[in-house]
């Protein structure tokens, strides 16, 4: 029997005593409590959230109208996707036929047309080919020896295939050197032909049979002569013992002569009689020899240093001529001492001339006689003040020939300046204003013109010669704007007949008289000086005073054709502003208010005649 055994029942060890629970204990034991209930009510709602997705899943997978519509979609999308790969292949396969087809056919007309084209292609290329293809199989064999054997085995197997390659196919070298030569001699001529136009070939210059240089053209040699004949007459030679007759080698030379060095050449050979020196040319002209040529031309320098201005880019200084120094060999009866040359430099070329002035004369005669225009003759007499309209008298001396010296100095200054643009007036008409009345709706502005020239200068700093190098506009001018008024006051535009008639004096409409059978017109009342204009476009027939005009009482009067018959006069005027044969147009201004002629009072007195009789204007104006 098993003994049941009876555990006792273990003592409890006693508790610590508690303490009293606080209110701070209680809150924080409901506030956790709270917690606990939120985080599982969240936990319990995503748990029915996902529960709820799950389950919408499973309907939507279990659905057959799904399934069908979705394998309807994949057998669309498939069924889309290889039809265009098949098409793409089609397309593929149909230039690949449509290319060989065209090469074969292209090829069998060749060959038809041409039988021998392919033999000799053959011929030419063959032989290339294979040494090629030879050089690629040699390349290929040597690199799989060298991966199964190594280096020095693939080199050694390399070269063993290439010495059978070579005895197989040594037969091919002579046909090969067959194409190559050609090649080699067309490739050898084209560089001699290269080489030979390459050279600098020039013209060897032989004067009695003796070669005296090397010149590029005929041309130089040319000038050369001229320099030779030149320095001959300047010192006094006969050209007769210089005759020159060069004949012309082609040779290779690298050292080609100028003109100048041409020119001393001949006379070395030509002659014992000469000497180094530097030649003086005034605007190309030869003046002078010195045979101090540095001595000359530190006084020529020594002229324009006073002037010159190193910090001034824009100013240069210069002689009135060109000035040049030649170093060459020249005839020794040509050189002058530098004192001579210097005086002759520093002295005046042309002296001052004056003419007495004779009975008879004319400013336009007097330069006539000494072979200038007027204006070259004022241009010379400036200092008292000479113009086409001045008075002379006989005995008054009048400069025709200014003083002028070998050499001036000019000073050339660039400069550049502002100048105002007036602006202009733009006038138009408006029917906002009233008839004759004018105004000014925008104030002209001058622009500014910006202008850059060129100057020279005299010594004495005179302005001798301006050129205009540019004219650039800084800022562009603003025309003034004026506006005349058109508008004229009610009951001042009438129709008569087929034309518009406008009252003469639009500002006025009060009239001391009107039309009746002892009155033919109307007599409109204004202020003297009040402008009257034409009621019409026409051609004034009469304008001046009385019997000049309408007649005798009109005082001043004009009388307009209007053409179709029609006609107006105004009469009375202080004054007029056209003539007899002038056209006018309507609205434009022909006279002023007076009171001339039979008149109690200052007015118009305005007729409108048709075909000779007259036509009340209070008919078809309004009053």
């Amino acid at each position: 029997m098993i003994e049941e055994k009876t555990r006792e029942p273990q003592q409890e060890a006693p508790s610590a005593p508690q303490r009293p629970s606080t209110g701070k204990e209680k809150l924080r034991s409901l506030w956790a409590r709270l917690e606990c209930v939120g985080v599982l009510r969240r936990h319990r709602i995503r748990n029915g959230a996902k529960r709820g997705m799950g389950r919408a899943l499973r309907l939507l997978v279990s659905n057959p109208f799904l399934h069908k519509l979705g394998g309807m979609l994949y057998a669309l999308g498939f069924a889309g996707e290889y039809t265009t790969v098949r098409i793409g292949r089609a397309i593929r396969a149909a230039a690949f036929w449509t290319g060989r087809t065209f090469w074969t056919e292209l090829s069998n007309i060749i060959q038809m047309a041409f039988p021998e084209v392919k033999l000799v292609l053959k011929e030419l290329f063959g032989p290339f080919y294979i040494f090629f293809r030879g050089l690629r199989n040699i390349y290929l064999y040597g690199r799989q020896i060298r991966r199964e054997k190594g280096l020095g085995a693939a080199v050694r197997e390399s070269l063993c295939y290439l010495g059978r390659g070579v005895m197989r196919y040594v037969g091919l070298l002579p046909r090969t050197a067959a194409y190559i030569l050609p090649l080699c001699a067309l490739g050898l001529l084209v560089v001699v032909v290269r080489y030979v136009i390459s050279q600098p070939y020039t013209l060897a210059v032989q004067v009695d049979g003796v070669t005296v240089g090397y010149v590029e053209n005929e041309g130089v040699f040319d000038s050369a002569r001229e320099a030779v004949l030149e320095r001959i007459n300047y010192a006094g030679a006969s050209q007769t013992e210089w005759t020159i007759e060069p004949t012309y080698t082609l040779a290779v030379a690298g050292d080609v002569m100028d003109e100048r060095q041409m020119a001393d050449t001949i006379l070395r050979t030509a002659s014992d009689e000469i000497s180094e020196g530097t030649a003086l040319y005034l605007d190309g002209e030869l003046t002078a020899v010195c045979a101090d040529g540095d001595q000359l031309r530190y006084y020529i320098d020594s002229l324009l240093e006073p002037y010159e201005n190193a910090d001034d880019p824009n100013q240069t200084v210069s002689f009135n001529r060109e000035v040049t120094l030649e170093d060459g060999i020249y005839f020794n009866e040509s050189f002058k001492s530098y004192e001579d040359i210097v005086n002759y430099l520093s002295g005046v070329q042309q002296a001052q001339k004056v003419y007495t002035v004779m009975e008879g004369d004319s400013i336009s005669l007097i330069a006539s006689k000494n072979n200038l225009t007027v204006a070259e003759l004022c241009a010379l007499n400036t200092d008292i003040g000479l113009n086409i309209d001045s008075a002379i008298f006989p005995g008054d001396q009048i400069i025709v020939t200014k003083e002028e010296a070998v050499l001036e100095i000019r000073i050339t200054r660039t400069v550049t300046w502002e100048e105002e643009i007036p602006f202009t007036t733009e006038k138009s008409s408006s029917s906002d204003y009233a008839f004759g009345t004018t105004k000014t709706i925008q104030e002209g502005e001058p622009g500014i013109r910006s202008i850059t020239a060129q100057n020279v200068y005299d010594e004495n700093g005179v302005l001798l010669e301006q050129q205009i190098l540019s004219s650039e506009v800084v800022k562009e001018a603003v025309p003034r704007k004026i506006v005349t008024g058109t508008k004229l006051p009610s009951g001042s535009v009438a129709q008569v007949g087929n034309g518009t008639f406008i009252w003469p004096v639009p500002q006025y409409t009060y009239c001391s008289r009107w039309y009746s059978s002892g009155h033919k017109g109307v007599d409109i009342c204004a202020p003297a000086g009040t402008p009257i204009y034409a009621s019409s476009s026409g051609v004034v027939t009469k304008a001046g005073y009385e019997r000049a005009g309408a007649g005798t009482g009109y005082g001043n009067s004009i009388i307009i054709n209007h053409g179709n018959g029609y006609s107006t006069l105004y009469s009375h005027c202080l004054s007029l502003t056209v003539s007899a044969g002038q056209a006018v147009s309507q609205g434009q201004l022909i006279g002023y208010v007076g009171s001339t002629g039979r008149s109690t009072g200052n007015h118009c007195h305005f007729e409108i005649r048709y075909n000779g009789k007259y036509l009340p204007p209070q008919n078809y104006f309004n009053k």
